[in-house]
Formats: structure tokens, C-alpha cells, sequence
């Protein structure tokens, strides 16, 4: 592990979504001399394929590419100019203040991280890139539970290891201004503990824009209905899974709740080996690698599916729920990539129905971790 030293924009280009999502060994990206023309590419989650005459570049996250005429080639690190949308004054003007982990000043560091994100808004800067193992700093357990509560903003799969050899080894404190909330990531902790062998533990905060909330925030039986009219109405979002490419993801919609919104075709009408690569799939891996995921588009207020033919498989295999991942487009969604803040016509999470965030309790009580299996929701 090692403390944030770089924070880069991912340029929003030619993303595909695929499981299995690790930084393949650096030496094989070249250093790029100046800033020739061509198309660059950056990743954040997933990966992208760069395709020119029957040569496949595939870059993992963090990485970046560069295709011109001639050539198609992962690159050590993209030009500056590709974070030129923060540097705009709609990214700047949504975007909370920032200062460093130098800057903090009190004996309790931890409440004083939380205290100025709620009481100003402020956020620590840089942003540490987690995946690539950076963290913002190091806290002692006992620090770490004074804000534990039993809210969650992911659900990890059952049905595999949490802690993948993939999966970083620094703890995630997700922070909600909208509601005032911190939340702890319960399913790592402990684990963290004991695989780190000390109760000082590598800390990344991810402070979430002022609309965002944890799933938890709906209470154990969300639906996608629920969650839609939130975003459309509302403008609220739901808080990224860290990684789903383990299996993480946000609910379990039946079946019936899939068929109500999307178009789920019958299985006689999946081919004969489409539908025996799927149950193969699912028989060996079930969800353990892959999600369904639902993408929500605020500005027309829709929805879509990316798999449908897998839903149908699982259902006919008997699984009653589908583990899901909710990913939220809005309008400015790009500069929402240059760092926390408040999105453009939104303001906060508003409303009667907004829970009290979470309560904190006193230290060496038990961290509560989420429910493996919520309720399904109905439709």
C-alpha cells in the first residue's frame, strides 16, 4: 500500500464494462513523447478495448491509451490537457474546498475530517486513487469506531472470499453531506485487522457529492422503483459499490420487478448456445463476478438493463433475486469526475421521508456489518 501521490481524471472514452478489472504490469505501457494528435483514453472502473487493424489493446483501471494512424499502445501516463474539463469554471464552481492531511490540526483527526465535510463543506485533496492501493492516512481502530453505526452503502457477495487478493487493503469511510451521515465499511474492518495484524488501518474517505446517500438510506427492501423515483424526482443518487467486479453491488430485484421495466426476453427466444454459455456461467460462477447493472438517466428519467438474457437464465435456474448495481447518469456527470461537490440544479438531500444519518456510539462497540440477504422487494 502506499499514501496518494498523483489524482487523475478519467477521461470518459470508449469505456467498455467487463469483469475482472486489474492493472496489468506497468512496464508493458510506454512512455509517450509530447502530445502527438490522436484519440487518448483514461480508466477509471471496468476496462477499455482500443481496437485498430486486428491488434486489441486492453487497459485495466488506471490506465490510460493512445491511438493515432499508425499505432495502438497503452501509455505510462496521459497528458495533462486530459483533465481540462476541472479546469472549467462549471467544474470549479461545483466542487467543495479542499486543504490536506497536513493541514489538520486537532488530537481527534477523524471527527475533525468529518466535522469540517459537514460543517463547511471541505474535503481532503488529493483524491487517493484506491483501487491502485492509496489511502489518505492512517487511523487507529478506536478512532475509526466512534462512528460506526449500521448503515451500509453496498452489500458484498456471500458466495466469495471478501477479501479478494484484488481487493485493496485500506478501509473505505464513506461520507454523506447531504444527510450527515459516516459510514463505515463493516465488511472490511475486522477482516482488515486481521490480515493487516495491527489496529492501525490505511483510511481512504470518499466524500460523496451533496445528493448522494447510502443504500441503507431506503431501508433493507429497496426496490429499483424506489430508487428511480428518488433520482428522476429528487435528484438523489446512490452511493458507487466499491468494487462490483467482486460481487459487490446495491439490491436484489425479483424477477418480476425486472419484467415490470425492462424488455427480459422469454427463453425461447435466446439461442440455444447463448443459453447454455449462461447457465454454464451462472452455474460456476453465480453473481460472484459479475452484477446485473441497471443505469439510470436522470434527464430522461429512464432506465436500462445491460444483460437482460442473463436475467432470464437466472430466473429459469430458480434464483429468486438478482444481486444489482445502480450506476446514475446525470448532466454533469464529467465534471462529477473532477471531485465532490454539489451538482448543478441540485442542492442537498431534501425532504420528509430523509432518516437521521447515522447515530455514532460509544468506542468498543461492535461493528454492525450489513445484512447479507435483504429482504426482496416486491414490485
Amino acid at each position: 500500500m502506499k499514501a496518494i501521490t498523483r489524482s487523475l481524471l478519467p477521461a470518459m472514452i470508449a469505456a467498455a464494462l467487463a469483469p475482472g478489472v486489474w492493472a496489468q504490469d506497468s512496464g508493458e505501457c510506454e512512455e509517450l513523447e509530447g502530445t502527438p494528435p490522436g484519440m487518448y483514453t483514461t480508466t477509471d472502473e471496468g476496462k477499455t478495448y482500443m481496437v485498430k487493424d486486428g491488434k486489441t489493446v486492453e487497459l485495466n483501471a488506471g490506465q490510460a491509451g493512445f491511438a493515432d494512424e499508425g499505432t495502438v499502445k497503452c501509455i505510462k501516463a496521459p497528458p495533462a490537457f486530459l483533465d481540462w474539463p476541472c479546469s472549467t469554471t462549471a467544474a470549479q464552481s461545483r466542487m467543495f474546498n479542499t486543504y490536506t492531511v497536513e493541514e489538520l490540526e486537532t488530537a481527534n483527526k477523524m471527527k475533525e475530517v468529518v466535522e469540517r465535510y459537514f460543517n463547511v463543506p471541505e474535503v481532503l485533496a488529493p483524491i487517493p486513487n484506491w483501487i491502485d492501493g492509496e489511502y489518505n492516512a492512517i487511523f487507529n481502530y478506536e478512532d475509526i469506531i466512534q462512528f460506526s453505526s449500521t448503515d451500509y452503502w453496498y452489500l458484498a457477495n456471500a458466495d466469495r472470499p471478501f477479501l479478494d487478493p484484488k481487493r485493496p487493503r485500506s478501509l473505505l469511510i464513506s461520507l454523506y453531506v447531504g444527510t450527515n451521515q459516516v459510514v463505515i465499511d463493516a465488511n472490511a474492518i475486522d477482516a482488515l485487522r486481521k490480515d493487516i495484524g495491527s489496529n492501525d488501518i490505511p483510511v481512504t474517505f470518499v466524500f460523496n457529492d451533496s445528493n448522494v446517500v447510502p443504500i441503507s438510506y431506503f431501508g433493507a427492501n429497496v426496490s429499483l422503483e424506489e430508487a428511480s423515483k428518488a433520482f428522476k424526482e429528487r435528484g438523489i443518487k446512490i452511493a458507487e459499490v466499491p468494487m462490483w467486479w467482486l460481487g459487490d453491488y446495491h439490491l436484489r430485484p425479483t424477477i418480476t420487478e425486472f419484467e415490470k421495466f425492462f424488455d427480459i426476453p422469454p427463453l425461447e427466444d435466446i439461442s440455444a448456445n447463448k443459453q447454455a454459455k449462461l447457465k454454464a456461467d451462472l452455474e460456476t460462477n453465480g453473481f460472484t463476478r459479475k452484477p446485473i447493472l441497471v443505469t439510470l438517466f436522470q434527464d430522461t428519467g429512464t432506465m436500462a438493463v445491460d444483460q437482460p438474457e442473463r436475467v432470464r437464465m437466472a430466473a429459469s435456474l430458480g434464483m429468486p433475486d438478482i444481486p444489482t448495481v445502480l450506476v446514475f447518469i446525470e448532466p454533469d456527470t464529467v465534471l462529477a469526475r473532477c471531485g465532490p461537490g454539489t451538482p448543478a440544479g441540485s442542492s442537498t438531500v431534501s425532504g420528509s421521508t430523509t432518516p437521521i444519518g447515522g447515530a455514532a456510539v460509544p468506542p468498543g462497540t461492535p461493528v454492525v456489518p450489513p445484512p447479507t440477504e435483504p429482504e426482496a422487494s416486491g414490485s
